[in-house]
């Protein structure tokens, strides 16, 4: 018996152009967004009943933290991986960073499910079947560490000299960003690929110059992430077209002056909360001297999430230069990491005040 058994969809005739496969990465599925994952997954899956496609490719961090899963969390991936089975699609997937305990490990997270009939979980490198009339192969390489075995992995690869031969990884590639990292991979490495897309940053981009896409995580997952989320569709002809995630919950942030906080804000609030979709932050940007008139309370009553005042006189400025050492004493920093955690949903609060308690306690030098 065939392990996939709608395999035989791949062997029908269709018409010359259609929708063959979905992409979607960096879901963070997590103990405490579960019904945000479920719907997000849910949303995936309509798309390709809608669209009559098989096959989704997984492009990591499916898992949020790296340290430990728990077993709601397991049986919430279980339960999509088996909704999926019961349409007929097939899923693929390859670990990111985030689903790895061991970054150089070839196994992570992921492999817990590669028993599941309609699954397949690339240890380091997979390229998924071709359909009849498919004009691209999609290779797909699993996360390992830029600076570490990443690019040896790349060199496995093996290109099919008779189809546009696409990638999907996820890595930091050098150029997405505004600021590079001497970690990041160069782009020259993937020259040889007609398209590359690309996971691990989640807002979406084209590296200039390159064929390279980060085609951005499939929700929002805070503040400091655009709107531009969603599922990247390819066609048997390699087109491919984005679809936007329209389930999940989204993060606004509007940034106005002090004089700008009236009744014009409270409607524009009341309308977005109204919507039923959004997280607002309001950042009011003021001198000092005005922030006394900002009445957080009211646009907080109004449908603003979060509330940030940011003094931009050279008043502040200057207050920020005097009290440079008293802020980042040892308790202060704890107490930003701590607050940086929250709002980035990192699970592994303990790991990084155990490494500061080191540094606090070590000498300068070596």
């Amino acid at each position: 018996m065939l392990r996939f058994p709608f395999l035989h969809h791949m062997l029908m005739p269709k018409e010359k152009n259609y929708p063959c496969l979905l992409l979607l990465n960096d879901i963070h599925v997590s103990k405490d967004n579960i019904p945000e994952f479920t719907a997000n997954w849910r949303e995936a899956l309509d798309i390709c009943r809608t669209m009559d496609i098989r096959d989704i490719a997984l492009g990591g961090d499916l898992f949020l933290s790296r340290a430990a899963q728990t077993l709601d969390v397991l049986l919430a991936v279980h339960d999509a991986l088996l909704l999926a089975a019961e349409y007929g699609m097939r899923v693929t997937m390859i670990n990111g960073n985030h689903d790895k305990v061991n970054q150089e490990s070839p196994r992570g997270y992921c492999h817990i499910f590669d028993q599941h009939d309609n699954v397949l979980v690339a240890d380091d490198y997979i390229a998924l079947p071709c359909p009849n009339g498919q004009r691209f192969i999609l290779h797909m390489v699993a996360y390992f560490p830029e600076n570490g075995s990443f690019p040896e992995k790349l060199e496995r690869v093996r290109l099919d000299p008779e189809r546009l031969n696409y990638l999907y990884i996820h890595e930091g590639i050098n150029g997405a960003l505004s600021q590079p990292s001497d970690n990041e991979l160069p782009v020259h490495f993937f020259e040889a690929f007609d398209k590359v897309f690309v996971g691990h940053y989640h807002n979406r981009c084209i590296i200039p110059k390159t064929r390279i896409e980060y085609i951005g995580s499939s929700r929002q997952h805070n503040f400091g992430e655009d709107e531009e989320k969603g599922y990247t569709v390819i066609y048997t002809d390699g087109t491919h077209e984005f679809i936007k995630n329209k389930v999940n919950t989204r993060y606004k942030v509007l940034d106005v002056s002090a004089e700008r906080t009236g009744l014009h804000l409270m409607d524009e609030l009341r309308e977005i909360d109204a919507d039923g979709r959004y997280k607002v932050k309001v950042r009011v940007h003021a001198p000092q001297a005005a922030m006394k008139s900002v009445n957080k309370a009211a646009l907080l009553e109004a449908g603003a999430t979060k509330v940030e005042l940011i003094a931009n006189d050279e008043e502040m400025l200057e207050a920020s230069s005097s009290s440079l050492f008293e802020k980042f004493d040892s308790r202060r920093i704890r107490e930003t990491y701590e607050e940086f955690c929250r709002e980035k949903q990192i699970d592994e609060v303990a790991v990084g005040l155990e490494y500061l308690s080191k540094i606090e306690n070590k000498p300068c030098g070596n």
